[in-house]
């Protein structure tokens, strides 16, 4: 590994941060944004790298002198990277984290030409940490930066955006995906791809035995949806069961699930040529198609909401009772449930 050629897509953002690194012209703040798994904390680490490489590779890092090897293990000093704290039920960065985070910062380095700070979730900051940082977000000691790594950039308090470079991470092309993948020896790499939304880090998590048990979660909310009101509530108490770390992302994954069954939905009552990422279930998405356009809207701002609810520390069977019942009433509106209902001789 050296320099970025290994990097999967990004060639603008790497090209424009290698660059400013190359006239010593970083910006002391930077908010990188783009999908969860796209590949932010992985080019952050590459940039910390290669300010700090002391190797002679063109261009930086080499992955061999000794700071990109700490840096690489995550033991270098100067390489801070702060994150919700595990023991927490909710995953948040709290005062006294960023309290302690400005405190070093305000230290001399210990001998890294430049010191980073890499905050993801940046959005898991509490309003308050976030105001505690602004300070020394705007004006670090000399040789120090930022880098703010977000899913949900709006988010983020406008005071913190406002004080940060933006940088934007977009999907990875589909078909540079699969060869990625292929050359890992991952099967399925094609369905994978198109699975992951041109996510890597998505990508290898579904390749490592979780698309088939994403399929079948799936195919357990189907078959709640299309039960009745008392599935959904003990299907709830299920799936929400345990403490609150437990089960956020049970319900995370049910939320996207149910994204990009509204995703295929559009793509195939609008007769689009984008790959469905449920291709294996066209009946299911011919049924949810149905819902287009009024239902998709519903459904589409019932799982934002649900997703705000959560982060407001709202009880997980309160949201997704609202959630599920919410979907399953819309679904039950289209004519082919309706046919379904009636059975084969009344239809």
């Amino acid at each position: 590994m050296s320099g970025m050629a290994d990097i999967l897509g990004h060639h603008a953002a790497t090209t424009r941060l290698w660059e400013a690194l190359a006239r010593d012209a970083l910006h002391h703040a930077y908010l990188f944004e783009g999908p969860e798994g796209v590949g932010k904390h992985t080019v952050a680490l590459r940039l910390a790298m290669a300010a700090n490489c002391t190797g002679e590779a063109d261009p930086p890092p080499c992955g061999t002198c000794p700071p990109c090897q700490q840096i690489r293990a995550g033991n270098h000093p100067d390489i801070l990277v702060l994150e919700p704290a595990a023991d927490r039920a909710t995953p948040i960065i709290s005062v006294d984290q960023v309290r302690e985070v400005v405190r070093i910062a305000g230290y001399h380095r210990y001998g890294a030409r430049r010191r980073f700070i890499l905050i993801d979730p940046a959005e898991a900051m509490l309003d308050a940490a976030a105001n505690a940082l602004l300070k020394t977000l705007e004006e670090p000691l000399a040789g120090t930066g930022f880098i703010l790594v977000a899913t949900h950039a709006s988010a983020l308090l406008p005071t913190v955006r406002s004080r940060c470079q933006r940088i934007r991470f977009s999907a990875v092309p589909e078909e540079a995906l699969q060869a990625w993948l292929e050359d890992r020896g991952i099967q399925e790499a094609g369905i994978v791809a198109r699975a992951s939304l041109g996510c890597p880090g998505r990508a290898l998590s579904l390749a490592d035995g979780q698309l088939q048990a994403r399929h079948l979660l799936r195919d357990r909310l189907l078959a709640v949806l299309d039960g009745d009101i008392g599935d959904i509530f003990a299907w709830s108490v299920e799936l929400c069961s345990g403490k609150r770390q437990q089960w956020r992302p049970r319900v995370a994954e049910v939320l996207d699930i149910i994204d990009d069954l509204l995703r295929d939905a559009v793509v195939y009552a609008g007769g689009g040529s984008a790959p469905l990422l449920n291709a294996d279930a066209p009946e299911v998405v011919a049924m949810w198609a149905q819902l287009w356009p009024d239902g998709v809207t519903r459904c589409g701002e019932a799982v934002a909401e649900a997703r705000e609810q959560i982060e407001r520390n709202v009880a997980g069977r309160t949201l997704m009772d609202a959630l599920l019942s919410r979907v399953a009433k819309e679904l039950g509106t289209t004519p082919e449930a309706r046919l379904r209902r009636l059975g084969p001789d009344r239809a």
